[in-house]
């Protein structure tokens, strides 16, 4: 219980802090929106197919997601919060699971707020039935994303081209949840029921969020030391 209290306690933290700037949602949901707003002119009445839309849906979430995760630690590290928290008496990983959690807040209220618009502009009619099926890709989606996210967030970090970097280590690693992400979604938003192709894709995203959390629990006091 004191674990989960000290990781609540960073979330808390960063929640406050987004609250009195709120830098990072703005950000995220007004770059999300615009990528919409473009993609919906620029294909106009000739727009067709689900495959097209769900690309340029997670490939904004994506983006947006990296807009974010850059900030995660930008201002422990400009004054000075993060050598206080390596300081703390407590284990490294609450620090990672502190800001995975923070990062997934963030980004899934993005999300949620985005998502009418995209129906609106792109997909007409979505099965009920299959929302449920939908928020949870999103989530397990977003649990791969923030957790290699915020390890090589605090890679970078200490990179004189911090905002550069990044996206050149993030993209590489995150293209396997960014398949499974686009295959489920296109796959719910056609299919009437569950079938047996959306078990599978959700059981490769559920490995791979489990195997780059443990990656970064197993790293990310390494990381902080460097």
């Amino acid at each position: 219980m004191n674990y989960i209290r000290q990781i609540l306690t960073i979330v808390s933290k960063d929640i406050a802090a987004e609250i009195r700037t709120k830098e990072m949602l703005n950000s995220m949901l007004v770059f999300v929106i615009l990528i919409m707003v473009i993609f919906h002119f620029a294909f106009g009445e000739v727009f067709e197919g689900v495959e097209i839309a769900v690309g340029i849906l997670w490939g904004a979430f994506l983006f947006a997601a990296v807009l974010g995760l850059n900030r995660i630690f930008v201002h422990e590290k400009d004054e000075g919060c993060l050598d206080g928290l390596m300081l703390c008496p407590t284990d490294r990983a609450v620090i990672y699971f502190g800001k995975v959690l923070s990062s997934l807040i963030f980004i899934f209220v993005v999300q949620m707020l985005a998502l009418p618009i995209f129906f609106v502009f792109f997909i007409k009619m979505i099965p009920l039935s299959n929302l449920w099926l939908l928020l949870l890709v999103i989530i397990l989606s977003n649990v791969g994303i923030t957790s290699v996210g915020t390890l090589l967030s605090a890679i970078s970090i200490n990179t004189k081209a911090r905002d550069l970097m990044l996206p050149i280590l993030f993209f590489p690693v995150i293209i396997p949840i960014l398949i499974a992400a686009v295959k489920l979604t296109g796959l719910i938003m056609t299919a009437s029921k569950f079938s047996g192709d959306i078990l599978i894709w959700l059981r490769m995203l559920a490995i791979y969020d489990i195997i780059f959390l443990l990656v970064g629990f197993l790293t990310f006091e390494y990381v902080l030391e460097e």
